[in-house]
């Protein structure tokens, strides 16, 4: 009975190591098919969207009370004005285009499945934080200006899942991709 304890600890050791890995091919499988079902399962639509939501708004309320820092009528009017419209813009936005189906008919992604290249190639870092924690970083290979996104996966009810992304700072989107980029958080130091 000994003899097999360790040969049966090793093997789930290696498919709890790779379970994550495999999750983010299904994941790219499911983008380029599309396979918007697929995509539910994986993807946790419901605290996505409240975590961007959280974060958008911390980040253009932040944007908007260093602009008023700088003094000026404009910079004192556009922070009200931030502070006034973001959080029902922000909102709006995140609910339409954070969806499975906006994520499938993206042009990037479009043009990826007509030249048949797959997702993996934006993966820059994939490893665990934590037991029940596994982080992917994402960048576009073809644009070395462009920001880094990190994406957050976690293991609930036996699955991995993504439930988070990490946005760059709101420069990097708001003016398009460059200038301002602070790259991704930094990996976890072994």
């Amino acid at each position: 009975m000994r003899r097999w304890a360790l040969p049966i600890l090793g093997l789930f050791l290696a498919l709890y190591v790779a379970y994550p890995y495999v999750t983010l091919w299904r994941l790219d499988q499911a983008i380029l098919k599309p396979d918007i079902r697929t995509l539910d399962t994986l993807i946790d639509w419901e605290i996505l969207r409240r975590q961007l939501k959280a974060d958008v708004k911390l980040a253009l309320i932040d944007k908007a009370q260093t602009d008023i820092g700088k003094g000026g009528f404009a910079g004192i009017f556009g922070g009200a004005l931030t502070a006034l419209l973001v959080p029902t813009l922000v909102d709006s936005a995140v609910d339409e285009m954070v969806t499975p189906e906006k994520l499938v008919h993206n042009e990037k992604v479009d043009d990826l499945r007509r030249q048949g290249k797959s997702l993996a190639r934006f993966v820059t870092y994939a490893f665990f934080t934590s037991p029940t924690a596994f982080r992917v970083d994402l960048k576009d290979p073809d644009d070395k200006d462009a920001p880094t996104i990190t994406t957050l996966l976690e293991l609930t009810h036996g699955r991995w899942r993504i439930v988070a992304l990490k946005l760059p700072p709101p420069e990097t989107w708001l003016k398009g991709s460059g200038s301002g980029n602070t790259g991704p958080i930094p990996p976890p130091s072994s």
